[in-house]
């Protein structure tokens, strides 16, 4: 899905941004300039790119507690 129509950027490109080392709104700006068009697709931006690191941290934070527990 189209997030960002200015830059042409999908939610896949954000999701592969994040799980490639950028940790927030901030990092996804800067890299790919999403918000800085129009402004439009900021609020949604913001969402998917907090909502993608959380499931990315609790991703992390599972794999890290079973490496423990084995």
């Amino acid at each position: 899905m189209l997030v960002c129509i200015c830059h042409g950027i999908s939610d896949k490109d954000i999701k592969n941004a994040i799980h490639e080392g950028a940790s927030g709104f901030r990092d996804i700006r800067a890299s790919m300039k999403v918000g800085s068009g129009c402004g439009q697709c900021v609020s949604f931006a913001k969402a998917l790119v907090d909502e993608t690191v959380t499931a990315l941290q609790s991703s992390q934070s599972f794999h890290l507690a079973y490496e423990l527990a084995c």
